[in-house]
């Protein structure tokens, strides 16, 4: 008990001391929380528009299509320090994140990051950050994970003039000493990144050649077009170093010329005002009730293990005592009670929820959640546990019908299937893949739908679902999606597809 406590202590300590009144910062693209001062969140806000802006405009991204669920929610903490302790998973020098979450993707970004280093600002990390999230949720396109990387640094480097005007491809002096190094990573190796393990130097290599490359292909003048016809070819399923050679022609040639390009005068590209067409962003004092939550919402939504989870429980049941009516303070309880097990008191504080707002989708949502569980506790009844998850699904049923264009109830409705030992409906299989449309970021859902395709036996399906998973910056020679596109690749057919599909899965099974 004293561990939770103390821990909730620290949790609680994320918020203090308090310099400003929560505010959110809200359009279709995002919603960004923050105890800032309201100048300083208007002007923080206002420039990540115009950055989306620029970022749509040049690389040509569709907008926002109306799916609330879908745009990034970007909490702001106090420092990089509070960075590190909610990324947890062994983050030292993290100093900002991004989940491609199905439940909707967040970002965490402090408000400084350490004072050592000038260059690797706040900003750099969030814009770094939300290129990722654009790209990935605006874009059907697969991204091989070095040209990612290498579109976050070249956008993260990012200026705005008082006149509206936003400057890009500015020299990226936090990458200075890799991308000028005596021995920097040839092209080829930098196109092999996706298939190999990275050790730091090769890993930081990545990062600082990839974005010398993406700038000489935007901007250097000499190779208009190749970026868009490497992305396209690669996109038609031919292997990076087939699409690289057949685009790029001689590699060692065009490794000579990122050489001499990185040591001449760099051009930056400035996008006027006139040119851009950001959208308004409307700003909000947090009422009390959502203030005090706030802290501990942060903690909730990142993520937490079970010591975590338990140590939430008694700070937040005490502020949703003290608003036992108003319907987020209690739908986040909600949460935090389902996440520490306490399965009664999150049914309660659903009701308490649906009792003022029957169509609260979260709400619903966490109803069928909580049926789920409890159909997985069910050890020798089997009639209870099919009631259960019936149960459930019909609770995802209503979430859908309450906000039709939220990923999450079509994912939970389409794993009922598979928990009842049924082949899942047309309609769980369309929904599924109008999951994928609406959260492309998720990688979980991609894998999920992939699967699908692989038990009817469309490999091509399997593989367009399963490609920007195997671009994951961090998968390397492991990565499971890489594994089976290269298999499909070689001519496999479903049946040996399916063999290495099972084996992946007893392996992480094995390893869980």
């Amino acid at each position: 008990m004293k561990r939770w406590w103390g821990l909730a202590a620290l949790l609680l300590g994320l918020a203090a001391p308090a310099r400003a009144e929560w505010l959110e910062a809200s359009n279709a693209h995002f919603v960004i929380y923050g105890d800032l001062p309201r100048a300083r969140m208007q002007q923080f806000a206002e420039q990540l528009e115009r950055f989306d802006a620029a970022l749509r405009r040049l690389l040509t991204l569709s907008d926002s299509d109306g799916a609330p669920a879908n745009r990034v929610v970007i909490y702001v903490v106090r420092d990089q320090g509070d960075v590190v302790k909610l990324y947890g998973r062994g983050g030292g020098t993290v100093a900002g994140f991004y989940i491609g979450r199905v439940e909707g993707p967040i970002a965490v970004t402090p408000r400084s990051t350490d004072d050592d280093d000038q260059y690797f600002t706040a900003q750099l990390v969030l814009f770094h950050e939300y290129t990722h999230h654009a790209i990935l949720s605006s874009s059907s396109a697969f991204y091989p994970s070095w040209v990612g990387e290498g579109l976050a640094e070249f956008f993260s480097v990012v200026r705005f003039r008082p006149d509206g005007a936003v400057i890009t491809g500015a020299p990226n002096v936090a990458r200075g000493y890799s991308i000028m190094t005596a021995n920097p990573m040839s092209v080829s190796e930098l196109i092999a990144t996706d298939t190999r393990k990275l050790d730091p130097e090769a890993l930081e290599q990545k990062y600082a050649r990839g974005w010398l490359l993406i700038h000489y292909l935007l901007l250097g003048g000499k190779r208009a077009g190749q970026y868009d016809a490497f992305i396209a070819q690669v996109n038609k399923g031919v292997p990076m170093a087939d699409a690289a050679k057949a685009v790029f022609g001689d590699l060692r040639q065009l490794n000579r010329e990122l050489d001499s390009y990185r040591e001449s005068k760099l051009r930056a590209y400035v996008i006027g005002a006139a040119a851009l067409k950001p959208l308004p962003v409307a700003l909000r004092a947090l009422d009390p009730g959502e203030a005090a939550m706030m802290p501990l919402r942060i903690r909730s939504t990142v993520g937490v293990n079970d010591v975590q989870a338990k140590a939430l429980i008694a700070p937040a049941r005490a502020v949703a005592a003290r608003f036992p009516e108003h319907r987020w303070v209690q739908r986040v309880l909600a949460e935090m009670e389902f996440d520490a097990g306490n399965l009664a008191e999150a049914d309660a504080a659903c009701d308490r929820v649906l009792a003022a707002d029957p169509n609260n989708v979260d709400a619903l949502i966490y109803k069928g959640r909580i049926e789920a569980r409890r159909a997985a506790a069910v050890k020798d009844d089997a009639a209870a546990r099919t009631a259960h998850w019936k149960a459930a699904r019909r609770w995802y049923v209503k979430a859908n019908r309450a906000d039709p264009r939220y990923a999450y109830p079509f994912v939970l409705f389409y794993e009922t299937f598979a928990a009842l030992g049924e082949t899942p409906s047309a309609s769980a299989i369309k929904g599924l893949e109008e999951a994928v449309g609406l959260v492309p970021q998720a990688d979980g859902v991609r894998v999920m739908l992939a699967m699908e395709k692989l038990r009817t036996g469309d490999l091509k399906a399997m593989r367009a679902a399963l490609a920007p998973v195997s671009a994951d910056p961090h998968g390397g020679a492991n990565n499971p999606a890489a594994k089976l596109i290269a298999l499909i690749d070689s001519g496999a057919d479903v049946e040996a597809v399916r063999k290495a599909a099972e084996a992946i899965g007893s392996g992480d099974k094995a390893g869980s």
